[in-house]
C-alpha cells in the first residue's frame, strides 16, 4: 500500500516537473502588420521593442500568410490548414461550415496536452481577442488572461493588436512627418496624399510596437520571459490599395520573429521561406506536442525542421468584390493564377473606397489622364491570367514575365505545381452562391452608405468629391487626428 502512495507520489510530481518544463508559447498578432519594422529595414518608423525581440531570437525574411485578408487567414493559421480545404476561403461568408470531421484547431490539441489556452485584446486583458474564424466550430478558450491558470500549468496565449488595421491612429510621441518619408513603396506613385496616408499608417505601426512593449514587460514582471516562446506576426500584409487583398508580396509578406531564451541563437537572421500555416505546426512541435498527419503546416524550427520549397496563396471575394486568384512561390519567383481574369484589379470595393486615399486619388486621376506607367496598369479592365515575377529584379511585381519566352520554363513547373497541389487544397471548398454573394455585396453596400454619412458625404458621392476630403483630412486638418 505505502508502495503504491509513493509510486502515485513520484508520478504526481513528474508530471507537476513536466509541466514547469514545458515552455509557454505565446502568439503576439499585430492586425494588418507588414514588414514596414525598423528592424526590416525601414527607415522611417519607430519601433524598439520588436527590434530588441528581434536581437533576442530569430528574424524570418520570407514568412507570409497564405490569406490576405483577415478571416481566411486567421482561420487557417489556427488551424495549420490552407484555407480553401477547410472552405474558409470567402471572406466572413454567411455560409460558414464546419470544419472536416479530421481537423481540429491547435487550440484544441494544446488543451489535450494540459496547456491552458487564452486569447486576449492587447488593449484590455479582460476582454476575448479578435478571432474572426471563418468556420462554424466554436473554438473554446480557458480565459483571456494567463494568470487565470493553475499554478504551473504551461499555457498557449495569443494576444491581439487592432494596430496597423484601419482606421489608423496617429503617434503623438514620435509623429512622421509625411514630407520626410522614405519607404512609401515605389509601387506607388510619389503623391503627396499616398506619403501623408503611408507616414499614418507608420506611425499605427509605432502603436502596434508600444502594445508589444507592454506585453513583453508583463511576462518579465511576472517571471515567465525565460520559459516562454514567443512570436510576433501578421495576420497579412499591409492595408494599402495593392496589398492587402491582393495576393502581390505587400498584402501576403509578413514580420515574423521568435524568442526563446536559452534555446534558439539570439540574432539571428533566416532567409527560409516560411508560411503562417507553419507557425501552428512549430508551435505544437516546440511544445512536445505530436503534428497532425494531415496538417499542412510544417515544423521550420529544431531537430524535425524540414524547408519548404514553395509558398501558397490564396484569395477569394472579400467583401462586394468576388475574385479567385491563386499564386505560388520559390522565394525567387512568383506565379499569380488569376482565375476571375474578366475582374479588373480595381473592381469596386466598398471598403477600400471607403478607407483607402488611394482608391479615389487613382480613379480621378486616370479620368484626368495623370496617372502615368507604371501605375496605370492598376486600372485596366481585365487582367492577365497569369502573372509571373522575378521577386530579386523586381520585389514590387511591376514587370510581368509571363509572355516572355526566356521565362516559359519556370512559368511551366510554376504553374504545373501550383494547378496539381490546388486538386488537394481545394477539395473541401464549396462555392459561394450567387445568392450568398449577392448578399455581401448588399451589406458592404450599407455599410459604405454608413461610412460615408460618417464622412458628411454620400454613396453618391464622386471620386473627386472622396478625393477632397481625403485631402482636407490629411493634408489640412492633420492636427485634429492626434490621438488623445
Amino acid at each position: 500500500m505505502k508502495k503504491n502512495l509513493l509510486i502515485l507520489a513520484l508520478v504526481i510530481l513528474s508530471i507537476a516537473l513536466k509541466a514547469q518544463e514545458r515552455p509557454n508559447i505565446l502568439w503576439i498578432n499585430g492586425d494588418d502588420l507588414g514588414t514596414e519594422l525598423s528592424c526590416y529595414g525601414n527607415p522611417d518608423v519607430k519601433t524598439p521593442n520588436i527590434d530588441q525581440l528581434a536581437t533576442e531570437g530569430v528574424r524570418f525574411t520570407k514568412a507570409y500568410s497564405n490569406a490576405s485578408v483577415c478571416s481566411s487567414s486567421r482561420s487557417s493559421m489556427i488551424t495549420g490548414m490552407y484555407p480553401t480545404s477547410i472552405n474558409c476561403q470567402d471572406h466572413r461568408t454567411i455560409n460558414r461550415t464546419k470544419l472536416p470531421d479530421d481537423i481540429h484547431t491547435i487550440v484544441e490539441y494544446f488543451q489535450s496536452a494540459g496547456y491552458f489556452c487564452t486569447n486576449a485584446s492587447a488593449k484590455n486583458w479582460d476582454k476575448k481577442g479578435k478571432e474572426d474564424y471563418n468556420f462554424l466550430d466554436k473554438v473554446k478558450y480557458d480565459g483571456t488572461d494567463w494568470k487565470q491558470r493553475a499554478k504551473d500549468q504551461p499555457f498557449f496565449a495569443q494576444v491581439q493588436i487592432s494596430d496597423p488595421h484601419r482606421t489608423f491612429h496617429h503617434d503623438t510621441e514620435n509623429p512622421i512627418n509625411p514630407e520626410t518619408v522614405k519607404s512609401l513603396p515605389n509601387c506607388y506613385p510619389n503623391h503627396p496624399l499616398l506619403k501623408a496616408d503611408w507616414a499614418w499608417y507608420l506611425e499605427s505601426v509605432q502603436h502596434c510596437d508600444h502594445y508589444v512593449g507592454e506585453i513583453l514587460k508583463r511576462l518579465e514582471e511576472q517571471g515567465l520571459a525565460d520559459n516562454t516562446i514567443v512570436i510576433v506576426f501578421g495576420d497579412h500584409g499591409r492595408p494599402h490599395l495593392r496589398d492587402k487583398q491582393f495576393l502581390y508580396e505587400g498584402g501576403i509578406k509578413i514580420p515574423l520573429i521568435i524568442r526563446y531564451p536559452n534555446k534558439i541563437k539570439a540574432n539571428q537572421v533566416d532567409d527560409q521561406l516560411v508560411s503562417l500555416v507553419d507557425v501552428a505546426a512549430t508551435s505544437l512541435n516546440l511544445a512536445g506536442i505530436t503534428i497532425p498527419k494531415q496538417m499542412h503546416g510544417q515544423i521550420f524550427l529544431g531537430d524535425k525542421a524540414q524547408k519548404r520549397g514553395y509558398i501558397y496563396a490564396f484569395k477569394q471575394r472579400t467583401g462586394d468584390a468576388p475574385d479567385n486568384i491563386r499564386s505560388i512561390s520559390d522565394g525567387k519567383y512568383k506565379l499569380l493564377w488569376n482565375r476571375m481574369p474578366n475582374m479588373p484589379w480595381m473592381q469596386l470595393s466598398s471598403y477600400k473606397k471607403l478607407q483607402y486615399p488611394a482608391f479615389a486619388l487613382y480613379q480621378q486621376l486616370a479620368t484626368d489622364g495623370k496617372l502615368e506607367a507604371p501605375y496605370n496598369q492598376f486600372m485596366a479592365p481585365t487582367r492577365p491570367k497569369i502573372e509571373l515575377y522575378d521577386l530579386e529584379q523586381d520585389p514590387m511585381e511591376m514587370k510581368n514575365l509571363a509572355d516572355n519566352k526566356e521565362y516559359k520554363s519556370v512559368k511551366k513547373k510554376l504553374f504545373k505545381i501550383l494547378s496539381e497541389n490546388m486538386k488537394e487544397f481545394e477539395k473541401n471548398m464549396i462555392p459561394e452562391s450567387a445568392e450568398t454573394i449577392n448578399q455581401a455585396k448588399i451589406s458592404s453596400a450599407k455599410y459604405f452608405k454608413t461610412g460615408m454619412e460618417k464622412k458628411n458625404l454620400n454613396e453618391e458621392s464622386s471620386d473627386l468629391e472622396l478625393l477632397i476630403y481625403w485631402e482636407n483630412l490629411l493634408l489640412k486638418e492633420k492636427s485634429k487626428l492626434l490621438r488623445p
